[in-house]
């Protein structure tokens, strides 16, 4: 399934002022790309509970969900869920192990940002990857204890 036009349009609208690394792409996430979403989640070592189709539902009913390519390979993602007035949360940010360092989680990051310039935006951090919301401007505002209940 791909993005519906609005949000192509949407994401098309801010691409001219971002300053894209070299021969890297950004676009809207479709189904065809969760192939390579999981591959990177695999590479990360990160747990998948739930069932391919469950996965891609999440991701349609999710929005912005943009893609960084190279050479038309997937090389980093972010998933966000925002009410598009006060906030929005971040829930996945991965970039591959060997594209790290070229400003691409910062280039995704500041896609989000652009899209919705006036809402806070909100995540949780995996320790190591403090130094890098830092960084690109975030502020660290102390320990948080998660808290989820599952109904299954």
């Amino acid at each position: 399934m791909n993005a519906p036009s609005s949000q192509q349009a949407q994401l098309a609208a801010v691409l001219p002022t971002l300053s894209l690394p070299a021969d890297i792409h950004l676009r809207c996430w479709t189904d065809v790309d969760m192939p390579a979403v999981q591959r990177l989640v695999d590479q990360q070592g990160w747990p998948t509970r739930h069932t391919p189709e469950e996965v891609i539902g999440g991701w349609r009913h999710a929005w912005p969900t943009l893609v960084a390519t190279h050479d038309e390979r997937v090389v980093g993602y972010v998933q966000a869920l925002t009410d598009e007035h006060v906030t929005m949360h971040i829930t996945d940010l991965l970039v591959d192990a060997n594209y790290r360092g070229k400003g691409i989680g910062r280039l995704l990051l500041q896609a989000c940002h652009l899209l919705y310039p006036r809402v806070q935006i909100n995540l949780i951090a995996e320790k190591e990857a403090i130094p890098f919301y830092k960084a690109v401007g975030y502020q660290h505002v102390g320990e948080s204890y998660g808290f989820h209940k599952r109904f299954w």
